[in-house]
This record gives structure tokens, C-alpha cells and sequence, in this order.
């Protein structure tokens, strides 16, 4: 492309070219680089239109092809609100610091959304054992009152309908049959054929709960408004009818789950404060009747302030060591009878009396808790990351360790309320130690009643916590409110349509993409403002393409006949660029007279022979006497273009086996001899730099106005150079589309090494869509009779392709 070249030109600078005169050797600079304009990005499209197009169209294609086989998904969602944390966490009305719980409990009450035992409940409420094969068959179509059972067996069925039912098994053996109206009875599972279903056979499987319950997870979804206890909950799923249901049962279980925990810490506690009341009464009873039995007998009502002082202290601290005992139980209780740690069991440790005081069991939580927000996040919704995805194995993997980092803290936790317990009972027997040292009866007295306290404070304790379980079991409700139930399911993703033009405008996309690509790796010259930019030269001429040349030449393109395009009608637009081209080096001698032209390209196969024929034939019509020689001494052509024998030629001239009068062929056409190459020498290159050869330049200059040699490419021989280096100008020859810019380049580096003059560049098989203007020949001044036949139809699509 001309900015992609520009920059690249504005990095290397200048390179040496061939002079404008012969004075001495000269170098050119790039002219300065201009602006990309519009029009230049345009052109390049324009000229690769066809490849945007069929880009496009694959695209879209593609996205019809694979739209038309995907499976639609349905999304529906609802809103539930939370209790406050205290609600959720403190079940048993102890005082819990809500700031010592770091954790959000809004969240982690959603996270059991996510969780398996949820997801089961879900699976079992609404018999998602039973699933069709067919994505496209929804199950309320052919399906109603489905009764799966906990242990039906897995297995693939067909229901073949028709005027009644079959079931087939999986070797198509019929199961059971029966009438429409007839329930069907399986293996584990009882259903109804809907109503309305189409005759033909269903397939339909019985799978584990456990994969059933997978699905229901990973399109489970959920997220927390802002500064609020209210949670936006979705599903998605490939089934519209089953949608709403299954996100409506999962947030009724989510009550459930919520109300059956606290129910269930309340049960327990209840249970272990009733066995402990019970020990404490019997032991209260005992111990007062042995206090009442003891004064009865030594007439003895009171103690000392000192005696009395002590043991309410070791009344307080009997109260210390039943509290840390209820903690411990708790705690070890929730620790204990955990088979894995899940966000419930978290819960119930976070709700552990006086949790939050302990900085690392607090932590832990909090770090678990986030782990499961985070793995909740990549396997949530239909695009979720699977089960063995590196990065959820990481995640599981840290999470395992969360877990055995945190069962470390529950146990440190025990072994210190353990060790708290035992300090508390060493400062009990201390203070019991002193009362043992009054004197008598005081001594024993004082002892039976602090016994006797202690035993009624722990039973006041146990009672009012007997009691505050008890209403608590009573009066508990769920905590988790459903604002708003399922809405209707919704289509996700894009439709068909949608994504057949997102596909045409993505292939457009890339079509353009590829067009500039393309053009930047194509480093061949296409037209004239290439070879401006490319060697700052003047363009000469430009020879629009014509496909006639392949029917007026044959042979391999090194072979070719040379085609006269002179002789053709005057108004072909080919023979009107020739025209051009003789009125562009007419004006070339104007400054200086050019006499002998000497023309070459950087390769073959470019056009210069019948450039130079054509040349050479408007040169000679414009009234000046005009020799054509053909110097191309390897694979001469231009006597085949007049239908001339080879022999002899120039080469015979230059070793002496003919003079000039006998190779010349005369009035080859009105004012035009041509010179033939003669036979194939083995040394050409010496030949075309001789001194024979300057005497018989020497000699035509005599006799001719002009003298056109043709001579081979520049690149592959140096037969051209020698040629040129005696030559008043030279003209390059170049085809459109072909001629790579390097090439271009070291052409002319070649040529400036002998200071030969280059007139200027004629630019070969130029086609339309390199060069606009050319349709205006073909508009203006037709040739011939344009008829619309089928070689023309041909012709049109041979150039359209």
C-alpha cells in the first residue's frame, strides 16, 4: 500500500538510479511523500472486492449454518431477600459483635445456592432424573406427572405414540403399553403422555441424581444489590418450560434449607442444655437437702462476710466454666459431626458463640467463603468452566487446604476453651482450698452452701437456656423471603437473523482486513503512481490490458509473437495508448535529440518486444523513416510479427557473413524496415557490445529518423546494458500487476552503472481496475461492433474473474 511503501521509502532514504543525462552518473531522491487518501484505501477495495465479498459470504454462511444447529438458551429470574445477619447467624440469642464476623452473610447465605445438597433437593422436588434426548423436545410436550424414584436405575427409553404408548427399553424390547389416558409405569418412574404429543417415538434416559443436580448448579446464578439484603437469583437452561420451575423450587428450597439449619442447631442445643438441666437438678436436690440436714443438727443459720465473699466468687466462676463448656460442646459439635465443610457448616461455625473473638477461626471463614464465591463464579451459567478445568482444580485444590486449614483452627479453638476450662477449675479449688482453712463447723457450713449456689446458679443458667431453646425450636420461621417469583423465560444470545448479519459484518470485517494484507504484501507495481512513487520516473505510456493478445500470440509467454496493435481498428483503445506513448517520446527528444531507443524490462514475459513493435509502427505512421531491430539475440520474435524469415539478421552483420542492405528487410510496413536478430550466436552479449556493432549504429543513425532496439530483459542478462550503454535513451517496459518493485528498482540501478539515459517507463497490461480511466475508451470510442454475443459474454467474464 502507498502509505506502507511511503514509510518504508522514508527509512532507507535515497538509492542510486540511472542519470537524466550522460554527463555522469546521478542519484534521485523519493518525492515527498503525500498523504493516503481516501480514495487510495477505496481503490484497493475496489480491486479486491471479490475476495471481501467472498469472505463475507463464508462468514455468513458459517453463522447461518451454525445458528441453524445451535441449541437456544432460556433465562429467567427472581428476587429474595435475607434477613439481617443477626437473624442468620445468631440463632440461639447469644450477643454476636456483627463486626467481628468479617464476612458478608448476605453472600454466604447465597452461596447455598450453588451447593449440591441444594441443587439434589431441586433434582428430587421436581423428577429431573427423566430427561429427552432430543434438545429440541421440550419435556412438558410429551411428559406430564413424572414420579421418578431416589433409586430408579439408570437406562435409555423410547415412548413410541400412536394410537396408544409402548415403552421400548434400550434393546427396543417393549417394556409395558398401554391407552393414552393410561399412565406409563417404567422401571422407577411413572408418567402421563401429554396431551396433543405427535405419534412417532421419543427417546428419553433416567440418569444418576447426582448429574442431574450438575446441571442444575451450573446454571444457577446469583448477585447481591447493593446496599441491600436483597438477592437477584437466575437460571439458565435449554428448557423453557423447566426454567422457571426449576429457579422457583430452588429458591422455596433455599427457605427450607435455611429454616431446617436453625431448626436443626436449635434441636440440638435444646437437647444437650436438657441433659445437663437434668444432672444439675438432681445434684441441686441432693446438695440442699445435705446443707438443711447439716444445720438442722449443729443449729447453725450464718457465715462470716469473708467465707460469704469467697464463695461468690467461686460462684462466678462456675458460671465462666459452664459457659465455656456450652461454647466447647457447640463448637465441637459443629467440627465434629461435619463430614465435609461446606458453606452450611461455615455458617454454623461462624454462628458459634463468641466465633468472632477468635481473629484466625474468623479469617478462615472468611477465606473459605470467598473460595466458594469464586469457584460459584466460573462453573455458574451455561458457559461455565467444567469440573475438570485446570483452573477449578486449582481453586478446588485451594479450598481443600482452606479446609484442613481451618478444621486446625476449630481444634485450636477446643484445645483452648479446654485449657480455659481447666484454669477456671484450678482457681475454684484454690478458693475452696481457703474456705477449708476456718476453723469447724463455719468451715463445713460455708463449704455446703457455695456447693449448694453453685448448683442452683447452674440450674438457673441450664433452666433459662432450657427454655430460651425451647421457644426458639418453637417459633422459628424462614428467613429467606421471595419478593418476586420467576419471570417468564427469555431467549438469550442472538437469533438467527442477528447472527447471520453479525457474521456478514464480521467476514466484512475481515475481508478488509485481508485486502489490505494483501496489498501490503504485494509488492508489484499496478500503476502509474506506483512507478512515481516507487522510482520517481515519468510514466511514458500506459497499455491497457487486452485479452486479443492471447489469441493473436501462442507459445509459452518467453516465445510470444509480438502483436501489431497499430493494425488494428484506430479507435481500439490499445492502439490510442501507443499513440500516446509515440507522442510522449517525441516530446522526450525535444530537449535532446533521441535517435536510437533502446527497450528492455527487468524480466520476460513483460511486453517490451511488442512495446517495441508497436512503438516502431506509430513512429513510422507518424511520417519518420523508422528501423526496428530486434537485439533480443536469445529468443528473437520479431520477424514471426511480420511474418518474416530469421536468417539473415544482425548477427550476421556483426560477424561479417552479410552487410547491412542484405538483412535490413525494407518497408515492412509504410516508412518501417525491420532488422531481424539472425541466428542465435553464443556470445551475445559480446556481439551488442563490439565495435561492429558501434559502426553499424554509426551507419543506421545515417539513414533512419529513429532506430527501436529490442533487446532481452535487463535482470536475467546484461545484453540490454551493453545495448543501452550506446543508446541515446532507454525505455523500460513493465506489466502491470507483475513487475515487482525490487525488481524495478535494480533495473534501473543497473542501467544508471553505465549512465545510460532512461527516457521514461511504459506500463504494461494495465487492467480497469488499476486504471478507472481507461473506461473511457471503451465508452466513448468503441471499436468495431460491439454486439453482445457469447465470445463477448466470455470475454467479460475471462476479465471479471
Amino acid at each position: 500500500m502507498p502509505c506502507l511503501v511511503d514509510a518504508l521509502w522514508s527509512a532507507i532514504g535515497s538509492v542510486p538510479v540511472n542519470p537524466s543525462d550522460a554527463s555522469g552518473p546521478q542519484r534521485f531522491r523519493m518525492p515527498p511523500s503525500r498523504e493516503i487518501h481516501l480514495s487510495d484505501l477505496l481503490a484497493v477495495v475496489v480491486r479486491r472486492w471479490k475476495l471481501v465479498a467472498l469472505l463475507a459470504l463464508l462468514v455468513a454462511g458459517g453463522a447461518y449454518f451454525s445458528g441453524r444447529q445451535a441449541i437456544p438458551h432460556y433465562h429467567s429470574r427472581l428476587t429474595v431477600q435475607i434477613s439481617s445477619p443477626k437473624q442468620v447467624f445468631a440463632r440461639n440469642h447469644v450477643d454476636i459483635d456483627e463486626l467481628a464476623l468479617r464476612t458478608d452473610p448476605i453472600r454466604s447465605e447465597a452461596l447455598v445456592l450453588t451447593t449440591q445438597d441444594l441443587a439434589l433437593r431441586v433434582v428430587h422436588a421436581l423428577n429431573l432424573q427423566l430427561e429427552v434426548d432430543d434438545p429440541t423436545i421440550f419435556r412438558r410436550d410429551v411428559f406430564v406427572d413424572v414420579q421418578v424414584d431416589s433409586i430408579a436405575p439408570m437406562g435409555s427409553y423410547e415412548l413410541a405414540v400412536g394410537e396408544g404408548w409402548q415403552l421400548l427399553g434400550s434393546a427396543r424390547e417393549v417394556i409395558a403399553s398401554g391407552g393414552l389416558e393410561d399412565p406409563v409405569l417404567g422401571p422407577g418412574f411413572v408418567f402421563r403422555v401429554a396431551p396433543g404429543v405427535s405419534e412417532g417415538r421419543h427417546a428419553f434416559r433416567i440418569m444418576r441424581p447426582e448429574w442431574a443436580a450438575a446441571w442444575v448448579s451450573a446454571g444457577v446464578s446469583y448477585r447481591v444489590r447493593e446496599a441491600t439484603n436483597a438477592v437477584d437469583i437466575s437460571f439458565t437452561g435449554i428448557d423453557p418450560t423447566l426454567v422457571p420451575r426449576v429457579l422457583n423450587q430452588a429458591a422455596i428450597e433455599l427457605r427450607r434449607d435455611g429454616a431446617e439449619r436453625a431448626r436443626e442447631r436449635a434441636t440440638r442445643k435444646r437437647q444437650y442444655v436438657q441433659e445437663q438441666l437434668a444432672r444439675a437438678d438432681a445434684d441441686f436436690q441432693q446438695k440442699l437437702s445435705e446443707l438443711q440436714l447439716f444445720k438442722e443438727r449443729n443449729l447453725i443459720t450464718d457465715l462470716s462476710t469473708e467465707e460469704r465473699s469467697i464463695i461468690e466468687a467461686i460462684r462466678g466462676l462456675e458460671l465462666q466454666k459452664q459457659e465455656v463448656m456450652v461454647q466447647a460442646s457447640a463448637l465441637r459439635d459443629v467440627a465434629t459431626n461435619a463430614d465435609s465443610i461446606g458453606v452450611q457448616v461455615l455458617n454454623r461455625l461462624a454462628a458459634a458463640q463468641r466465633t468472632g473473638d477468635n481473629t484466625v477461626l474468623t479469617y478462615q471463614i472468611q477465606r473459605l467463603l470467598q473460595l466458594y464465591d469464586e469457584r460459584r463464579a466460573l462453573i455458574a451459567g451455561a458457559l461455565g468452566l467444567r469440573e475438570n478445568n485446570p483452573q477449578v482444580q486449582a481453586l478446588d485444590q485451594q479450598i481443600e487446604a482452606g479446609h484442613s486449614s481451618l478444621r486446625t483452627a476449630v481444634q485450636a479453638a477446643i484445645h483452648g476453651l479446654s485449657a480455659r476450662q481447666q484454669t477456671i477449675a484450678l482457681e475454684i479449688a484454690e478458693l475452696k482450698g481457703q474456705l477449708r482453712t476456718y476453723p469447724g463447723k463455719e468451715s463445713q457450713i460455708a463449704q455446703l452452701e457455695l456447693e449448694t449456689n453453685i448448683l442452683n446458679d447452674t440450674y438457673r443458667y441450664l433452666l433459662g437456656q432450657f427454655e430460651q431453646a425451647r421457644m426458639q425450636e418453637a417459633t422459628i420461621s424462614p428467613y429467606v423471603t421471595i419478593l418476586d417469583g420467576a419471570s417468564p423465560p427469555m431467549q438469550i444470545g442472538t437469533n438467527l437473523r442477528q447472527k447471520v448479519i453479525l457474521g456478514f459484518l464480521v467476514g466484512l470485517l475481515l475481508g478488509l482486513g485481508a485486502v489490505f494484507f494483501l496489498e501490503y504484501l504485494d509488492q508489484t507495481i499496478k500503476n502509474a503512481a506506483d512507478i512515481e512513487r516507487t522510482l520517481g520516473m515519468p510514466v511514458l505510456g500506459l497499455i491497457p490490458y487486452e485479452p486479443k493478445i492471447e489469441r493473436m500470440t501462442n507459445g509459452r509467454r518467453g516465445d510470444r509473437v509480438p502483436a501489431v496493435f497499430s493494425e488494428l481498428d484506430p479507435h481500439n483503445p490499445v492502439a490510442e495508448a501507443y499513440r500516446a506513448l509515440r507522442t510522449n517520446v517525441t516530446f522526450v527528444g525535444a530537449e535532446r535529440p533521441v535517435q536510437l531507443l533502446v527497450l528492455t524490462s527487468p524480466g520476460p514475459g513483460e511486453g517490451k518486444s511488442t512495446t517495441a513493435t508497436n512503438l516502431a509502427m506509430m513512429l513510422s505512421q507518424g511520417g519518420s523513416r523508422t528501423l526496428l531491430v530486434d537485439g533480443d539475440l536469445r529468443r528473437p520474435g520479431q520477424h514471426r510479427a511480420f511474418g518474416l524469415v530469421q536468417q539473415p539478421g544482425l548477427t550476421d552483420i556483426l560477424i561479417g557473413n552479410a552487410d547491412m542492405r542484405e538483412a535490413i528487410r525494407p518497408q515492412v510496413a509504410q516508412n518501417l524496415d525491420l532488422l531481424p536478430a539472425g541466428p542465435v550466436p553464443p556470445n551475445p552479449a559480446e556481439l551488442l557490445g563490439s565495435e561492429a556493432m558501434q559502426h553499424l549504429i554509426g551507419e543506421l543513425r545515417q539513414e533512419y529518423t529513429y532506430i527501436i532496439l529490442d533487446t532481452p530483459p535487463t535482470l536475467p542478462v546484461t545484453d540490454a546494458t551493453v545495448a543501452a550503454a550506446a543508446a541515446d535513451a532507454a525505455i523500460i517496459v513493465m506489466r502491470s500487476g507483475e513487475t515487482e518493485e525490487q525488481a524495478a528498482r535494480r533495473t534501473v540501478e543497473q542501467l544508471g552503472r553505465v549512465r545510460t539515459r532512461i527516457a521514461g517507463v511504459v506500463l504494461n497490461g494495465v487492467s480497469k481496475r488499476y486504471n478507472k480511466h481507461y473506461s473511457y475508451y471503451s465508452r466513448q470510442y468503441p471499436y468495431g461492433r460491439t454486439r453482445f454475443r457469447v465470445g463477448t459474454l466470455r470475454s467479460r467474464l475471462a476479465n471479471f474473474l
